[in-house]
């Protein structure tokens, strides 16, 4: 624990590591259950022969205490759960909570709060006042990560009036028809309302009270039924959308118990395989409902898979299960869900009337990231985060594969470059392991602390040359790698004994793969600029703002993989390294090298200029080992290196087109 820093509340704040605090209430659960009915059974036997207990008396008072404490630690572990919270400060993967939020006090208020919004929940959403609206939506805002809230109000509704609730209220400011106009008077709060909702419903997944474990199994079930109520009106009907359709639009916001995610989305893919197999046929329509499910964004929430994707980003370790788990195909053949998503589904146009939207693919690009970065979109990859597993690894080598030989996949869909940039900066050294002719060595130039991908060297080029024809997957490569390597450098400049040549020749190996990854990426950015037509020379600082939102985290996950297995025990780099080189390349991206302001040197300028490219990539390149090194002779030495690489990238893209 530790004082609170910001100086406003006073408080005490815990460090939690909520998948860690899990196992702990479940161990404690478990083996608290056991201890009591055991020392109660054999204090009662050995009292029918006259024999004392104190010492099992003492047990039972131990297991008491534990049950006591048990809803303390569940409360710690549902403020854990909001994504919001800060990461605890020396502490990779822990974030803070205020321990004064942590009382008995607080979980009376919040039983209270959750009695009250069941009320509210369990009427017909038509008879809320706009008052009694009101204060649902901010019961459900106010409360959703204060337990036991979300499981007793969740709960006690069960799966499908949760379903019924949504689509009800999704729908209470649609017209009547016959000419009369709605009444409702909270329409505009609707998308507050979906997103306390999904929050609270996210949060009560978490549980594992013998409501919530029905509430889940009974979802699953429910997702291919019709959610009113079966029988003829006004109780009921055959009707309305799909369980599938209604749950998914809950999916868009919180953070999903794993197994749940991972049993629903199962059960989602075979239904969505056989209903995108007859939307084409004389009767079949694909997903669809007449009702309004969906308030968040510029798509109708028809597409079930859009927000089950946005659910997986927050869920990286059930993302990866989903990806790489297999179902049979078309031929009868298993085939991952990877495929079956990326490469065979046709995905529906589920856009608003007078939007576009591209959401549920461009969701699924997030999801990809969770799945096989082990982190959340947006976030910088921590230690634990790189050692990526070998279902991670390979499901990124599936990825690599798969575009590799058909472009059009992505090209087609390019708003996905950005994810897959992403993605490629926290696979920086498989992918230049992959261009590097080293077979024997290039594991020990370019180390991973988990499971690497394995990536063939043309793959890679074709791979990378995809991404970066689209502007934003461009500028995600170009700084990621020119990040990583300033890093790289750093590190193996600290630790000479590291790779098997003189720290002079690593530095200028790097620097040449350096040029070379430039280069094939800097041919895909001018292909598409100069097939566009683009006027790439207007692109001034306008990459570099949008850089400046996005760089963070690329430039914390870049560091992180060069530093990752130089990494000692609670994250301290070995030698003191803290990535001062990523650093000062990173902002030089953005500012200019050099000192004074009126002589700053601007890099990549104009991408339909390939000497503009090649000039900025040994620019870069030099200042890198500059920073790294401290060594004019070593950056002047990295020029000619990186020059030379930057003009072989046209060979091997040569070389990979005809390897195709």
């Amino acid at each position: 624990m530790r004082p609170d820093d910001g100086g406003s509340s006073g408080g005490v704040f815990s460090g939690i590591d909520s998948a860690r605090l899990k196992g702990t209430i479940d161990s404690v659960q478990r083996d608290q259950e056991r201890l009591e009915q055991s020392a109660s059974y054999y204090k009662t036997e050995l009292a029918w022969y006259g024999v004392g207990a104190e010492d099992l008396g003492a047990v039972l008072r131990v297991a008491r205490w534990a049950r006591d404490e048990l809803p303390m630690l569940k409360r710690r572990y549902h403020l854990a759960q909001n994504l919001e919270n800060a990461p605890y400060p020396g502490f990779k993967g822990m974030v803070q909570i205020n321990e004064a939020a942590v009382s008995r006090a607080a979980n009376a208020a919040a039983t209270k709060a959750a009695k009250r919004a069941t009320e509210l929940a369990k009427q017909n959403p038509e008879d809320l006042t706009p008052e009694e609206f009101d204060e649902l939506n901010a019961l459900f805002a106010e409360n959703y990560d204060e337990y036991p809230f979300a499981e007793k109000v969740i709960g006690a509704l069960g799966a499908r009036k949760t379903l019924q609730l949504w689509d009800e209220m999704s729908n209470l400011g649609n017209s009547p028809g016959y000419g009369r106009t709605s009444g409702f008077k909270r329409g505009d709060e609707l998308d507050e309302m979906q997103k306390n909702l999904s929050l609270t419903v996210a949060a009560a997944t978490n549980s594992d009270s013998s409501e919530m474990k029905q509430w889940k199994k009974d979802m699953v079930a429910l997702g291919d039924d019709p959610i009113r109520e079966p029988g003829p009106a006004p109780h009921g009907d055959s009707g309305g959308p799909d369980g599938f359709i209604v749950m998914s639009n809950l999916m868009r916001y919180g953070d999903y118990d794993d197994k749940f995610l991972v049993d629903y989305g199962d059960a989602l893919i075979k239904e969505d395989k056989r209903v995108m197999a007859n939307a084409d046929g004389l009767y079949g329509s694909g997903w669809g409902t007449g009702d309004t499910v969906n308030h968040l964004g510029n798509d109708a929430g028809n597409d079930p898979l859009t927000g089950y994707m946005k659910a997986l980003a927050n869920s990286p370790a059930a993302a990866t299960q989903f990806f790489t788990a297999k179902q049979k195909g078309d031929d009868g053949k298993a085939e991952t869900n990877f495929k079956y998503l990326f490469e065979a589904r046709k995905w529906p146009n589920d856009s608003m009337p007078g939007k576009e939207s591209v959401t549920g693919r461009n969701s699924m690009g997030h999801a990809l990231e969770a799945a096989t970065t082990g982190h959340r979109p947006g976030e910088a990859a921590t230690v634990e985060d790189l050692k990526h597993s070998t279902e991670q690894a390979g499901l990124f080598a599936a990825l690599v594969k798969s575009v590799s030989p058909h472009q059009e996949r992505l090209r087609e869909h390019e708003h996905l470059s950005d994810s897959f940039a992403n993605i490629s900066a926290d696979y920086m050294p498989d992918l230049h392991r992959g261009l590097d002719p080293d077979s024997m060595y290039r594991n020990k130039l370019y180390p991973t602390p988990g499971a690497a991908a394995q990536i063939h060297k043309y793959d890679a080029a074709r791979f990378l040359h995809a991404v970066s024809r689209n502007k934003e997957g461009y500028d995600r490569l170009n700084v990621s790698q020119h990040v990583y390597a300033a890093a790289l450098m750093e590190v193996q400049a600290q630790h000479p004994n590291a790779y098997p040549q003189p720290t002079d020749a690593t530095i200028d190996k790097i620097a040449y793969e350096t040029g070379l990854f430039q280069g094939v990426i800097g041919d895909g950015q001018h292909f598409q600029a100069d097939k566009d037509n683009a006027d790439a020379a207007a692109r001034g600082d306008a990459w570099k703002q949008h850089a400046s939102t996005w760089g963070g985290s690329l430039v914390g996950s870049a560091t992180a993989i060069a530093t990752a297995p130089f990494t000692g025990p609670g994250g301290v780099i070995a030698g003191g390294l803290a990535g001062t080189a990523a650093s000062e390349v990173f902002n030089g991206l953005l500012d200019g090298f050099g000192g004074d302001e009126e002589q700053k040197k601007q890099v990549y300028q104009n991408v339909k200029r390939m000497d503009e490219i090649e000039h900025s990539a040994i620019l870069t390149t030099q200042e890198s080992v500059k920073a790294a090194t401290g060594d004019a002779a070593a950056a002047s030495r990295a020029g000619d290196a990186a020059g030379r690489g930057f003009g072989n990238a046209y060979d091997l893209l040569d070389r990979s087109r005809t390897a195709e």
